[in-house]
């Protein structure tokens, strides 16, 4: 065992010093304590208390063997140096320097009132800001119509059924052939009261299509006015000698397109198909009642004769083709396709007819004047309008038996 050379005194080869006399140990290693700067001001820092070091002092040998073990055991952290700048000081000099305000993030709706004082101080100490440029607030103040959020469902179903289908066909063809017919009539009508009741028919179908009124409202009068107008057609018809059956082509045109229009409107409802089927067989009871199997048997050289035999035979064409309103619910099956060929047909049979009587093949023959041509050209118009403003009148009455009571007010021109 090492003795000190000093006092001889036993000591252990980890001290590095006596413990008796405090001088170094033969073969230990010395270790020199780094000494601290003390504080002028004579208070010990945070740091230096929370390590657990202290300033090394002249003292005994076990004083200096405990310096030793500590600084061997918690070597010293780095000074940091003390080159920042107090930026606190710096504030606190400044003359007019002002805390920031500390705003609230979220404003309670129901606060207390402890909490509505401690905002007015708040905004009390904020300065006042230069108010902002006025800005647009049309969308503020839009009103937001009642009732609850639209859905995904309430859409697919919108598609599927519609509230208000085919509207604005109905109106803008209401309009312009008004207008169209309106014209035709003062040309070839003359100064005769039938020429006036015409263009008074004419004139009401366009009022009615620009008045804003409601969805059913406006179907069942553009109905009500278009069979007027037919029915003065009709009438005039039969006094001239014209072929009596034309009455029923005239309704089973208006019936049928009506029909497949709604078709068109609600795949999948059974009226539909019900109201379809009457007037494929009112259109099939006027084919055979005006001879239409036996037209292209019983055809002659002139165009007069040739005409209605092709009129005929697509009016058959078409009965056959309206049958595919039969199919199944997702697709409509060409049913507005029909429709319009169907409307656009019975003009051009009419047309026609009346061609026919103007320029007869004999002499002698059946002939019309024209406050009758306009009669009929207004008859043409109402029956058009009358069959688009059917399927808007069965749309409204599906909707009164399957419980859907919306009733929307048009205000669109």
């Amino acid at each position: 065992m090492p003795q000190c050379n000093s006092c001889e005194g036993s000591v252990l080869r980890a001290d590095a010093f006596c413990g008796t006399c405090g001088e170094p140990v033969p073969g230990g290693k010395p270790v020199v304590p780094i000494a601290r700067e003390l504080k002028t001001t004579g208070v010990q820092s945070a740091h230096e208390h929370l390590s657990g070091t202290f300033t090394p002092t002249a003292g005994t040998g076990a004083s200096a063997r405990a310096m030793a073990v500590v600084a061997l055991s918690e070597p010293e952290a780095e000074e940091r140096a003390d080159s920042d700048i107090n930026r606190t000081a710096i504030r606190e000099r400044e003359p007019h320097s002002e805390p920031a305000p500390v705003l609230p993030l979220h404003r309670k709706k129901n606060g207390t009132a402890s909490e509505r004082r401690e905002e007015a101080a708040v905004l009390a100490l904020q300065p006042e800001a230069t108010p902002a440029p006025e800005r647009d607030n049309s969308l503020q103040n839009m009103p937001v119509p009642p009732g609850p959020p639209i859905l995904a469902s309430d859409l697919l179903r919108e598609q599927m059924r519609p509230s208000s289908p085919g509207e604005n066909a109905l109106r803008r063809t209401a309009v312009g052939l008004s207008a169209v017919g309106a014209v035709g009539v003062l040309l070839v009508g003359g100064v005769h009261p039938l020429t006036f009741v015409a263009l008074a028919m004419l004139i009401t179908m366009a009022t009615v299509a620009l008045t804003p009124m409601s969805y059913r409202g406006r179907s069942m009068a553009l109905f009500l006015v278009g069979s007027i107008a037919t029915g003065v057609a009709l009438w005039q018809q039969t006094v001239t000698g014209i072929a009596p059956e034309e009455m029923i082509l005239a309704g089973a045109t208006i019936l049928l397109s009506g029909s497949l229009l709604f078709r068109a409107y609600y795949r999948g409802a059974r009226l539909a198909r019900v109201a379809v089927t009457v007037g494929v067989i009112s259109l099939g009871v006027w084919f055979f009642a005006s001879g239409g199997h036996e037209s292209l048997v019983m055809l002659e050289g002139d165009w007069q004769s040739l005409a209605p035999a092709i009129t005929h035979m697509t009016f058959g064409l078409l009965a056959l083709l309206s049958l595919m309103a039969f199919m199944d619910n997702s697709t409509r099956g060409g049913a507005h396709v029909w429709a319009v060929a169907l409307l656009i047909l019975y003009a051009v049979h009419i047309g026609l007819l009346v061609a026919g009587t103007v320029w007869p093949v004999r002499e002698g023959g059946v002939s019309m004047q024209g406050p009758t041509i306009a009669a009929v050209l207004a008859g043409v118009v109402g029956t058009i309008v009358a069959g688009m403003a059917l399927a808007q009148a069965l749309v409204s009455a599906y909707q009164a038996s399957s419980g859907r009571t919306k009733d929307p007010v048009s205000l669109a021109p």
